[in-house]
């Protein structure tokens, strides 16, 4: 597997601080998607090719819409849904003249019949889960997340200075400590594998601890005796320990 260095985006992340520098990627690479495909990229042939096809899941639907270019986003949404809806037609079609071919009066005829329309419907209802769950931009966005773990890989392997940075950070979120996990067993020989784990698992029981700390810290505060003792750190321990157990961020 091959991936293009981004080393100066990563080291950015890094020195942001925070919970997860892949956070902090992810989250800047989202908004700049959200802005690109509400913008002139939308426009050019290729990319207008494959947002017919593909469409957007719910979530980046929302940020789209949030983004308020209403007009930007009704010309996708329309071509998108005229593409869609000739899909549809032809599948529902198709179902229900299967359904009505394998009508009889037989009784075995009746069973093998149902079990066949059984199938069908369920093939329809696999391809409706997987038209809903499509989306441009977690496709675009997985590519380079991909990149940009293979580039903390290959920093850490290479660079005495990012080793020392990670050293001196919190871990990931669980969704890039898995993906981070990824990579490493796709890219890296077994024993650079242990290697990595070795340094990374401390990082993230550590981390871990020490939000338990002062999650624990923000929820004391509520009692009328903690009401003057100073919150520090923990103030803003629910969103950072939310995000660090699902990767996003709490805005």
């Amino acid at each position: 597997m091959k991936y293009h260095i981004d080393t100066i985006p990563v080291w950015d992340a890094y020195h942001q601080g925070g919970e997860c520098p892949l956070c902090n990627l992810e989250n800047r690479l989202e908004k700049s998607y959200v802005d690109s495909f509400l913008g002139a990229s939308v426009m050019e042939p290729d990319t207008r090719i494959e947002v017919n096809k593909t469409g957007f899941c719910p979530f980046h639907f929302k940020l789209l819409y949030d983004a308020q270019n209403r007009l930007g986003l009704a010309l996708m949404t329309h071509t998108h849904l005229k593409e869609f809806m000739e899909k549809f037609e032809q599948r529902c079609k198709a179902l229900l003249k299967a359904s009505k071919d394998r009508s009889t009066s037989v009784l075995s005829s009746i069973i093998k019949g149902k079990k066949e329309v059984n199938q069908l419907t369920a093939e329809f209802e696999g391809w409706l889960t997987m038209q809903h769950g499509q989306c441009i931009i977690c496709n675009r966005m997985s590519n380079t997340m991909n990149r940009y773990a293979y580039t903390i890989l290959y920093l850490w392997d290479t660079d005495k200075e990012f080793k020392k940075a990670l050293e001196s950070s919190k871990g990931f979120c669980l969704k890039h400590l898995v993906l981070t996990t990824k990579i490493a067993r796709e890219t890296l020989p077994a024993h650079k594998q242990t290697l990595w784990l070795t340094d990374i698992i401390p990082l993230q029981i550590k981390s871990f601890h020490n939000l338990e700390h002062e999650l624990s810290q923000f929820i004391n505060k509520f009692d009328y005796r903690n009401q003057d003792k100073p919150l520090g750190s923990a103030k803003d321990s629910l969103p950072r320990t939310i995000q660090k157990l699902t990767g996003k961020f709490m805005d």
